[in-house]
This record gives C-alpha cells, structure tokens and sequence, in this order.
C-alpha cells in the first residue's frame, strides 16, 4: 500500500509538471502528461511499475474521462452527425484492417494471425482526442463531434469484427457469435432509446431537486453501471460510460455534473490514465525484427486512419480541413488496441512477438495524435486548407 501511495504522487506531480510545460511549449496539457508517464516507467528512470492498483485507477481515470466527454458533447449536433460518423468508422475500419493484414504477410504466413493484426489496427481510442480538443475548445465543432460518433461506432464494428474472428479460430460453430451481435444490437438499441425519452423523465423526476452531492452520487453510479453492463457483453466500458454521459447532458443539472466530474476526472483520475500509457513502454523482449514490425505497424496504423477517415469525410463535402482534423483525431489507440492484442494473446492467435510491438505502436500513437491535432487545428492551416 505505501508503494502505491508513493506511485501515485508521483504519477500526480510529474502528470502536472508536464502538463505545465507542455503549455509553455504551446502544446496541449496532456502530451505533458503522456511524456511524464513514459519517463516515470521502465522506460526511462523505472520508478513507478504499472502495478494492479494503478491499473484499477487509471481504467477508472478513461471511464470518468469519457463520462465527462459523453456530458460535454452537444446531443443535437451528435445527431445530426450519425450517419457522417458510421461512414467515417466503416472507412477507419476497412483501411487499416486491410493494409495491416497484407503488410503482416510480410513477416507472417498464418493468415488468422495477419487477420487480427489488422483487427487490432482497426480500433480506435479517443480518449487523448478527447482531452485534447476539450484543451483546444474543439470538442463541439463539427471535427469534434464526427469524431467521438465514429470512434464509438468503431468500438461496436470492432468488435464484431473480433467475435467473428474468435468464433473461426476457435473451430466455433458461430452460436457464440450470434449471441454476441444479439447483445451488441440490443444494447445500441436500448442506447438510442434512453438518449432519446430518458432526459424528458429524469427533468420531470428531479424538477424539485436542488444540484447536490446526492444527484453527482447517483450520476456517477449510473456511468459506472451502464460500463459495467456494456463491459459485460463485450462491448468496451468507455463506450457504456460515454453514452451515459450523453444521456445525462440533456438533464437541468448538466452544469453541475460537468464541473463535478470534471474536478474528479482532470484533477485526479485522468492524469493516472495518461501517465498508465507509458508506464506500460517496456524494452523487455525487444529486437531487431520487433523494431521493424513496430514501425510498420506505426505506418499503417496512422496512414490507414488519416486516409480513411479523411476520404470519407470529403464523401460528405466537409471541408478538406475538417476531414484532415478528422482523419488525426481517430489516429490514437490507446488501451482499445492493448485490450484487441491481449484478447488475441490470450486466445493464441498472435504471438508476444506481435503483442510488443502493439504496446509501442498505442504509445507512439498517443504520443503524436495530441501534436499533430494542434497543427491541424490552427487557424493558418485552416485557411490555406479551406
């Protein structure tokens, strides 16, 4: 416990000296944080090992992450984009899982295997996009929001993508897959429903009640719970806690949720998250052959979403800036591309000799989406794009 208690002031104060200075520098707070992360870990000065308790804190930390950005988004214009944004995740899904499994042929022959290496480049984390147009004040724009509509979409197609695979190399006879797109349909549909009737019933419920602890209590009990449920069935938590979040950004007491969680999420939770990323980087296992396969996968990984996404933006006659800013905002990974990896380890489908490379390919990506969304966010670069 003392250790623990150790880790986590140091994840709290280098996360904020980061933060600090990646502001100076005029770069967004958490590439700060990210970079303290990997300089904390084995990576660099080894202080802090990537333990169960910090783990348990820092899934917490994208959970309220994605909470507070479900609350922030704007329900009307997220509707609005519904059907840009399932164009866009099915385009960051075709590119990426095609190029990743044709460039795996290059080091590998089983096919299954090269498949689910171009499953796992097909997911998509945006909780750092999130933070980072939340610093910004990019999260409402239209990039904004196409981006958080797709990178949900694309957990769900994701991860039918990963049952079909699973049900096949497991010699299954495909019952397990259909029970899965069962709960999977179900949940989307019992979603768009309580998006849609539940605020007006919960506005009605609380008109008498004041903002207080009590309704921040059981706002938080709720995104865990609905996590929790979509956890259960297979579908990301994040996912579960970002569609209760937009549930509850159309309630009276928005306002108060939002400062309240955000206090909890930027102050404590998130910043263990960040930093988890690159606790995570480790040189065990390294070699010639893991280098190469990390920078190819690095390759395809950005290339497959930046052109995908970007090119199905400019199907919908969004500007070219906005497709770029698109395009960069599904680039990250994050613990999507881990969980995919470890699911494939674990089921024997791929080898630690692919897991590595995943580690490093999540950690580079979540290193330079923060960077190169604020180049495609300045006002200069918007102008000579149009």
């Amino acid at each position: 416990m003392e250790k623990t208690l150790l880790d986590l002031a140091l994840i709290l104060i280098c996360t904020k000296f980061g933060g600090l200075i990646s502001r100076k520098i005029k770069m967004p707070e958490v590439l700060g944080a990210l970079v303290a992360g990997v300089i904390l870990g084995p990576l660099i000065l080894n202080l802090v090992q990537y333990s169960e308790n910090i783990k348990l804190l820092s899934n917490l930390g994208v959970i309220m992450l994605m909470f507070l950005a479900g609350l922030e988004t704007n329900v009307e214009q997220f509707k609005k984009a519904g059907k840009t944004s399932f164009v866009i995740a099915l385009a960051g899904i075709i590119l990426p899982l095609g190029l990743g499994t044709l460039t795996a042929f290059l080091f590998y022959e089983n096919i299954v295997e090269n498949i689910f290496i171009g499953v796992i480049l097909t997911a998509t984390s945006v909780s750092i996009t999130v933070q980072t147009l939340t610093e910004l004040g990019k999260l409402n724009t239209r990039a904004g929001i196409n981006i958080l509509g797709a990178a949900v979409i694309d957990d769900v197609l994701g991860l039918v993508l990963i049952s079909a695979l699973l049900a096949y190399s497991n010699g299954g006879t495909g019952g397990s897959l259909v029970s899965t797109l069962v709960n999977i349909g179900l949940f989307c549909i019992a979603s768009v429903l309580a998006i849609v009737f539940l605020p007006k019933v919960l506005n009605r419920l609380m008109k008498s009640i004041q903002p207080s602890r009590r309704v921040l209590t059981f706002a938080l009990a709720a995104a865990l719970l609905i996590a929790f449920v979509a956890e259960r069935i297979g579908i990301a938590a994040i996912t579960g806690a970002y569609l209760c979040g937009l549930l509850l950004s159309q309630i009276d007491h928005k306002e108060y949720l939002e400062r309240n969680v955000k206090a909890i999420s930027s102050g404590f939770l998130s910043l263990i998250f960040f930093a988890s990323v690159g606790l995570e980087a480790s040189l065990e296992g390294m070699s010639g052959k893991v280098l190469i396969i990390t920078a190819v996968m690095f390759i395809v990984a950005v290339l497959g979403k930046l052109l995908g996404c970007s090119f199905a933006a400019r199907m919908f006659k969004i500007s070219r800036s906005e497709s770029l800013q698109i395009g960069v905002g599904m680039i990250s990974r994050g613990e999507v591309a881990i969980i995919t990896a470890n699911i494939g380890l674990q089921n024997n489908i791929i080898t630690q000799e692919v897991f590595i490379p995943t580690i490093l390919v999540v950690l580079l990506t979540t290193i330079v989406t923060p960077i190169l969304l604020k180049l495609v966010f300045t006002h200069k670069l918007e102008q000579q794009l149009g």
